[in-house]
């Protein structure tokens, strides 16, 4: 079982600058909490987290309260899928001026990276109980992968909150299914 967590609230405002990386706000950390004691009776052994900050510091809450290892992978880092120039009409018409915003080091053409990430980890982990900890679109991204769905689906999965669980595990013939999707958890008063 594949449980993939969207990072928990990023602290300040200042999000939308290109190259801000920042940690947990207070709230994202008790977000992260309320997974971790949802996550408490599962067997995970492992996190494997990307590389930015917020998504560093929600794994180490995780692994602190789940007792698991923290390992990060380049495989979970915020990527954003855009249309190579043959691939835009996958899109609407809309969608497409979005696209020039995307910060240049977020670019994954095709989402190829993203594909491959995906399946590289479910060959590796489909058989245990993992944590992926990343970002919105990546998760979007991976689930529209198991659903094989077309390229602009992932614009439509979500919004994918934060400290969310995504949970995807082997059908009887093996294949990846969703069987949890965006669970919030309730956050103690």
């Amino acid at each position: 079982m594949i449980h993939l967590v969207r990072h928990g609230e990023a602290a300040g405002e200042r999000m939308d600058l290109a190259g801000a990386d920042p940690g947990l706000s207070e709230l994202g950390r008790r977000q992260v909490q309320a997974l971790a004691n949802r996550l408490a009776f599962r067997p995970v052994r492992q996190v494997l987290h990307g590389p930015s900050r917020r998504t560093t510091e929600t794994a180490s809450i995780l692994t602190e309260n789940l007792g698991a290892g923290a390992t990060v992978s380049d495989l979970l880092a915020d990527r954003t899928p855009v249309p190579s120039s043959e691939r835009s009409s996958d899109y609407p018409t809309h969608r497409w001026e979005w696209f020039h915003d995307v910060p240049e080091a977020e670019r994954d053409l095709d989402g190829t990276d993203l594909t491959a990430a995906w399946h590289k980890l479910w060959f590796e982990h489909h058989d245990e109980e993992v944590v992926l900890v990343t970002h919105a679109f990546v998760v979007a991204w991976f689930v529209r992968e198991v659903l094989n769905a077309p390229p602009a689906t992932w614009m439509r999965i979500g919004p994918i909150g934060n400290a969310t669980l995504t949970s995807i595990g082997p059908n009887i013939a093996g294949e990846p299914v969703v069987e949890t999707f965006n669970a919030e958890v309730v956050l103690p008063i």
